[in-house]
């Protein structure tokens, strides 16, 4: 961890962000007693078990092991070396961190993130006042049912014909054209003269979970424009349409019982969320991507593919579905009219029109039914039997025998085949996929390391748990029953801090280990809520008593046997009298 800056200041920063505020503006955190809990955003989990401390400022996943304070979150989420996530987060609460002429380390990165940030937020301000007076484009949004509070919400603006405009006020604004070129907001022709990448376009702001504005939507109004319909920022430091999602930064405010939909357009996200459809999030203008539904796993449980009803819909609907049949998620599809999108279903239904049709959104085994029904004429036996073997290997997806059985009656149905047969079918080829896929890897063949008995270990955690919440004991600890290094280092790094008269958290002893796995393990004793009583910690002390006893013993039979082959007498009898003055205190501790 780096000594560049004092840890009463590293302190001072941690205790001005609020580690729940900060891990809130990436995922859901629900209040389950003192903690907060949600889906752990560094590994896929069906359960939450990410847990949040506001007493502790600590965060600890249960399912994994991550944990730490909110800088190394930041560090993980955000990808950033130690002082660049100090740097944010100071920022985040308006603290200035002192420079020196020493610094080593290369800011250039932060600061021209920094820079964007600011851009874009005063782009935005920018084409929201220029909305104010463009009668057409309010007239437009009027029109498509967007009141003046959604509008306001979304910060939802207008960018004028002229080819300068944005141009020209940025530059007021103090910045260079080398900064408006890098945040793709202004380009240059091949003559060097520089102009607006968006103009004649209704604008929509890209915003991230934490609030941060960092790219731009712009829509033409009239089907007749030049350009296409849709056009997007280009990839940035701060922006990539791989990565981001729209409207995340609302939605996750207002997911019902953990449900989530995603649409195709940014109208789309905003009509429904005038008609009081709020947990909606839209990818921008690409294909739906991985990525995308990890970040969907750290906010939601079950997700709605809400794409438009013609074919190019449909295309993106397999996409998506296909990718978060591997995450977590419970995945339904909307299958919309041929001749509709999420925009205009509500606006001719209503909320409860949109609602009363969610309730038949099909599950993806059913939508992948009625894919292979569309393309199969079941009026025909060939069809039917063609069907039937294709149903086959869409229900060998399934997991549990009453899926199975469910949806094996389904297709017999449809198909006049016996129901046990296409049962049969299913499980055998599941059956034979399954056996294949397995690779097995046999263990290397070499002597195994010597074992701490798992009562050992458990002892020396539950010790050290206890004197990291009792850190008065810890001069009189017997550091030679402890042995990992670490735990040593942990109870050094403590009794130095507590001679030193100041008050310190755990946060600053945890910015003495660099290995994340020690910080780790320093979290999951701080996060664990058992209660350790003086009376257990002493318990411990008598198993690690013995158990290290008992290694001395077995260490002095082992040199006992050694010194006997080389012959040397005198130091046999030395260690002898040391194992038989072990044994015999070991038999007086028994007694007590």
């Amino acid at each position: 961890m780096t000594n560049y800056y004092s840890e009463e200041l590293i302190q001072s920063v941690i205790e001005a962000n609020d580690i729940v505020d900060i891990a809130s503006g990436y995922m859901t955190l629900k209040r389950v007693g003192n903690s907060f809990k949600g889906k752990c955003p560094f590994h896929n989990e069906k359960t939450a078990s990410f847990t949040v401390s506001r007493e502790k400022q600590l965060y600890h996943c249960f399912g994994c092991g991550a944990g730490g304070n909110v800088i190394t979150f930041v560090m993980e989420m955000e990808k950033l070396p130690f002082v660049d996530a100090l740097k944010f987060l100071a920022a985040r609460v308006n603290m200035i961190l002192p420079e020196k002429q020493n610094q080593q380390e290369d800011h250039q990165a932060y600061e021209k993130k920094k820079r964007l940030y600011e851009m874009h937020r005063e782009a935005a301000n920018y084409y929201y006042k220029v909305l104010k007076t463009e009668r057409p484009a309010r007239e437009y949004l009027l029109q498509r049912g967007i009141s003046q509070e959604t509008i306001r919400e979304f910060g939802v603006g207008y960018a004028s014909e002229d080819w300068s405009r944005l141009t020209d006020f940025l530059n007021t604004k103090g910045f260079t054209m080398t900064e408006m070129l890098d945040s793709g907001l202004i380009l240059a022709s091949e003559k060097k003269r520089h102009y607006d990448r968006f103009r004649s376009r209704i604008m929509f702001p890209i915003v991230n979970p934490r609030g941060q504005i960092v790219g731009f939507g712009g829509r033409l109004m009239a089907a007749g424009q030049n350009g296409p319909k849709y056009l997007n920022s280009p990839e940035t430091p701060i922006f990539s349409k791989s990565y981001e999602l729209y409207n995340l930064n609302h939605c996750k405010n207002f997911l019902e019982e953990g449900r989530l939909f995603i649409v195709e357009g940014y109208m789309d996200v905003i009509s429904l969320y005038e008609k009081g459809i709020k947990n909606t999030v839209a990818a921008l203008g690409t294909a739906f991507t991985p990525f995308h539904g990890k970040i969907l796993e750290r906010y939601a449980s079950e997700v709605i593919i809400a794409f438009d009803g013609d074919s190019a819909g449909k295309s993106a609907t397999e996409k998506a579905m296909n990718i978060l049949k591997k995450t977590s998620l419970n995945v339904k599809i909307l299958n919309l009219p041929i001749n509709e999108d999420p925009d205009s279903f509500v606006q001719k239904y209503g909320q409860q029109g949109f609602k009363d049709f969610v309730a038949k959104a099909l599950t993806i085994v059913e939508y992948e039914l009625e894919l292979l029904k569309s393309h199969n004429d079941l009026s025909q036996t060939d069809g039917r039997l063609r069907y039937g073997n294709e149903a086959i290997k869409v229900l060998r997806q399934l997991e549990t025998s009453v899926e199975i059985d469910y949806y094996s009656k389904i297709v017999a149905g449809e198909t006049g085949i016996n129901q046990e047969v296409i049962r049969r079918e299913v499980l055998r080829s599941k059956t034979r996929s399954d056996n294949s896929s397995q690779l097995v890897e046999l263990p290397p063949s070499e002597a195994a390391p010597l074992k701490i008995p798992r009562a050992y270990k458990k002892a020396q955690e539950l010790a050290i748990r206890f004197c990291l919440k009792t850190p008065d004991i810890i001069d009189e600890f017997p550091m030679d029953y402890l042995t990992d290094p670490f735990y040593k280092d942990l109870l050094r790094t403590l009794s130095d801090k507590r001679k030193t008269g100041i008050r310190f958290e755990v946060n600053q002893i945890m910015s003495h280990f660099e290995d994340s796995e020690e910080v780790k393990k320093i979290v999951e004793f701080m996060m664990n809520e058992d209660e350790v009583s003086r009376s257990d910690y002493q318990d411990a002390l008598e198993i690690m008593n013995r158990f290290y006893n008992e290694a001395q013993l077995d260490r002095l039979s082992e040199q006992i046997k050694r010194e006997s082959t080389n012959g040397n007498d005198d130091e046999v009898a030395r260690l002898t009298n040391q194992f038989i003055e072990i044994k015999k205190m070991m038999k007086e501790n028994g007694r007590h």
